[in-house]
């Protein structure tokens, strides 16, 4: 399937494993096109299991599809739907063995809606005077994670102080910060190391150095592997800050947020590196954008290596696929147990499913055609919990099934 993408005067043509960025930044988007209602990377398009999907990356103005803003979940793109990204709509159209069938144009009643009560709150934020962000009575309700869902309490006090900066918290020691000349975005963070399956929870401050009006205020956690596409895999978004609202020069704008890190991630090593990425998307203006490196670490692999270790059984270097979920790695017996047993090494397969943890040993043993496999699922809440001497039992009992085989 082939899938051409039209956003205002701009094209390009989706096919086979590709990924498309959509937005006003033709710096950071294959698929641009300058709009105000437009974020600077507004919505990604790409293919899973053969099927075109569409996903918001977290826009001030919304991606539409059949008159539902999306969340941070994606949706299925079909011949016949409508689709908008902001107050610009995306043409698709479809090329199936040979026939082409476009997407309807029609405006949903209710994205017609909101896209005049859009234009009224631009027209007054233009209109009216230039006012302190702070000032805003808006600035005082709680921030909204678009990914967790629930409200956070807005924790400085700088902004009932007219918008004068209070220092950050001293437990967040790693910061780092990026800056142009619309303004100020610093990330921070309480460590530099965190675990599968757990949250990281940071804090974000902005500082205005010109008065202009900011679409929104958002951070993500972000996958880079090597070779891979360089914007990389966000695992998952939160929205600090909704807008529009009017910044003046010299506002400070501090919050926390928090990340969920997936259960099954991919360790960091040579070929796999991690980022919290935070950005400031202001309308008829640069973007501000801020990063800071972390390094990610999986417990239940770390578990698993140190039990085996425990046995004397050396991994090798675990691999893992791209998006984690899935490992694979190598480990050698004892020289006098491989002779004992025939066995030049066992391989261990572990793959993520769900709420469980299934890890697979493969035995290659000298003279067998077909090599044995035992398979043992572990619940991974109740893996966690375990002692280690229990889960040392537990691979022990499984490796002493695989030499029976």
């Amino acid at each position: 399937m082939t899938v051409q993408l039209q956003l205002g005067t701009a094209q390009v043509k989706l096919e086979g494993m590709g990924r498309v960025v959509a937005g006003r930044d033709p710096q950071a988007c294959q698929l641009a096109f300058m709009d105000p209602t437009l974020s600077r990377r507004h919505a990604e398009i790409y293919f899973d299991n053969g099927q075109p999907y569409i996903r918001d990356l977290g826009s001030a103005n919304g991606t539409w599809v059949d008159g539902q803003q999306l969340n941070h979940q994606p949706a299925l793109l079909r011949a016949g739907s409508q689709v908008w990204l902001g107050h610009v709509q995306l043409g698709c159209e479809f090329a199936i063995d040979g026939s082409k069938t476009a997407m309807a144009t029609s405006i949903p009643p209710e994205l017609k809606a909101l896209i005049e009560a859009r234009k009224q709150q631009q027209a007054q934020l233009v209109a009216g005077p230039a006012q302190s962000a702070t000032a805003q009575p808006a600035m005082s309700q709680p921030a909204m994670s678009q990914s967790m869902g629930q409200p956070l309490a807005q924790s400085s006090q700088a902004m009932a102080a007219g918008g004068a900066s209070s220092p950050l918290p001293s437990e967040f020691a790693y910061r780092k910060q990026g800056a142009n000349d619309n303004g100020v975005l610093l990330l921070a963070l309480r460590q530099d190391t965190f675990f599968n399956g757990t949250e990281i929870e940071g804090y974000v401050e902005f500082t205005a150095t010109d008065t202009e009006t900011v679409a929104s205020i958002f951070v993500e956690l972000v996958e880079l592997v090597r070779g891979g596409p360089i914007e990389g895999h966000v695992w998952d978004r939160f929205l600090v800050r909704q807008g529009p609202w009017r910044a003046k020069n010299g506002d400070v704008l501090p919050l926390p947020f928090k990340l969920r890190v997936p259960p099954g991630t991919t360790m960091t090593g040579p070929d796999v590196y991690w980022q919290i990425r935070g950005e400031v998307d202001i309308n008829w203006a640069s973007d501000i954008s801020a990063k800071i490196d972390i390094s990610m670490r999986n417990q239940d692999m770390d578990r698993i290596r140190d039990s085996l270790g425990a046995m004397d059984y050396r991994l090798g270097d675990m691999k893992s696929v791209a998006k984690g979920q899935r490992f694979e790695a190598e480990f050698n017996p004892p020289a006098n147990l491989a002779k004992q047993w025939g066995v030049n090494a066992i391989h261990l397969e572990l793959e993520y499913l769900g709420a469980n943890l299934k890890v697979r040993m493969k035995v290659d043993k000298k003279g067998l055609r077909r090599d044995p496999q035992v398979d043992q699922v572990f619940e991974i809440n109740r893996l966690r919990q375990a002692s280690q001497p229990e889960l040392n039992a537990t691979l022990k009992q499984m490796l002493d099934q695989l030499m029976a085989g």
